[in-house]
């Protein structure tokens, strides 16, 4: 179930999505990528749960919070969190983002410095270049296309992944997964919209938590120089390349992934 938090003036503050928690330590909030639910970090979970009680949530319309119907932005999705974070109880938090998810953990980091002690952002962009505004029209034509479930899944991951993730069965895992968990073609067109109109030149310098960008040296989505930007521009951030892994090395390298974000949240 999902319901929308209120403020003090009675007003919609954020979606409040359905969640879990895992483990024993240090909390630690752990928001999916475009597409994505709580299920995108199985890889991980067992290693980062060990040392630290996580937070995964359903973002809004995936898995089981549902869909409110409307358009929404990475400030509402930052909102979302915060308002999952109020539910379980975690005042404060290591806070670790993929994709959009990164995007969505630094805005939070900007507006509500009180709520996150650390940051990890993988696989982030900075803003919507002309490549991405390319993938972006590709995927709401198959979005708007009658094309079956599993060719549109395909292609909206076809890009995302290093060529070890398709020899080893791992695209092919994440493909099956989406076929049996699918979103509502509504919503991929909120997500894609979504995506678009991100922008986070006005927040990044804004983050006073300790941040690590870490990215797959053959992601071929957002991409290195993107994720090179994003350590740039928000103060004291430092940038680790995991080479041979995609745009999602939390799935196609989850033991050096995991190695590298338990390593940093524990120094």
């Amino acid at each position: 179930m999902s319901a929308m938090g209120r403020n003090a003036n009675g007003e919609v503050s954020g979606l409040t999505p359905a969640y879990e928690i895992v483990g024993r330590g240090p909390e630690l909030v752990l928001i999916p990528g475009t597409f994505a639910d709580r299920r995108t970090w199985s890889r991980v979970l067992g290693r980062l749960s060990a040392r630290f009680r996580c937070l995964l949530l359903d973002p809004r319309g995936t898995n089981e919070t549902a869909d409110p119907g409307t358009a929404f932005t990475a400030d509402d999705l930052a909102a979302d969190v915060a308002s999952a974070m109020d539910a379980a109880g975690f005042e404060r938090a290591h806070v670790v983002g993929h994709s959009l998810g990164a995007s969505v953990a630094i805005i939070l980091a900007s507006r509500r410095p009180d709520r996150v002690r650390s940051l990890v952002a993988c696989s982030p962009s900075v803003a919507t270049d002309a490549y991405l505004n390319a993938v972006f029209e590709l995927w709401s034509a198959l979005s708007d296309s009658k094309l079956p479930d599993h060719a549109v899944n395909l292609g909206l991951i076809l890009n995302a992944f290093g060529r070890g993730a398709f020899e080893n069965g791992t695209v092919r895992a994440i493909v099956d997964e989406m076929d049996r968990h699918p979103i509502a073609r509504a919503t991929i067109k909120r997500y894609i919209e979504c995506d678009r109109g991100l922008d986070l030149n006005p927040v990044m310098r804004n983050v006073d938590a300790s941040t690590l960008v870490v990215v797959g040296s053959e992601d071929a989505l957002t991409g290195v120089e993107q994720a090179r930007a994003v350590g740039a521009s928000v103060p004291g951030a430092r940038l680790e390349v995991i080479e041979g892994a995609g745009h999602g090395p939390h799935l196609e390298t989850p033991m050096t992934f995991a190695r590298i974000v338990m390593s940093f949240l524990l120094s």
